[in-house]
């Protein structure tokens, strides 16, 4: 392959990714800010939970919104069925994230979420998945095609995620009028 042929494949990539945006960005709706507003009146902590390229993104979300104000931690959803869910307090909020919603590790956590009375947070490519159909809120994160070439690799579903994440950190600190100096403070 020459050089160009390297460019037209980026660029094609950059493109795919940035129509998933477009969609992203039509499809802010109410459960969005219904989302906000509850993960803002949180008297505990917001923990985020998903399994592969899923949960290192919801590692990442976890970090920003740590160091934006909103106490958060990344809890990886295959440990939590095997002792960790000893973390999860009744006041927690939790954001599963999940492309198709029907991960099982996130399966496996719902019912005890449930009966836990924790508000649960689906961020999902599948409105109708078993993620969304059980959560309280749903970040729907749409996107019809990886930018990998056998549609396979976390590609656009992860840039979606992570745009998403953002939007709720940002949200989240004009919301609760965090400030420069708020930052610095969590930020020696």
């Amino acid at each position: 392959m020459n050089k160009k042929k390297f460019k037209i494949i980026a660029t094609d990539v950059i493109n795919l990714e940035i129509k998933a945006l477009q969609k992203l960005k039509k499809n802010i709706n109410d459960s969005f800010s219904e989302a906000v507003i509850n993960i803002s009146k949180c008297q505990s902590k917001v923990i985020l939970c998903g399994v592969g390229k899923s949960g290192i993104i919801a590692m990442k979300i976890a970090a920003t919104l740590s160091s934006t104000g909103t106490p958060s931690f990344y809890l990886h959803a295959a440990d939590a069925t095997h002792g960790d869910l000893g973390m999860v307090e009744k006041k927690d909020v939790i954001i599963g994230i999940s492309k198709s919603g029907n991960s099982q590790e996130l399966k496996d956590l719902i019912p005890f979420l449930k009966r836990n009375g924790n508000t649960i947070i689906g961020m999902t490519s599948d409105v109708e998945s078993f993620l969304a159909k059980q959560s309280d809120y749903i970040l729907y994160t749409p996107i019809t095609k990886e930018a990998c070439p056998h549609n396979l690799a976390p590609t656009t579903s992860t840039t979606v995620q992570m745009v998403m994440g953002d939007a709720l950190a940002i949200s989240l600190m004009k919301l609760t009028g965090f400030q420069p100096q708020n930052f610095a403070q969590i930020h020696p």
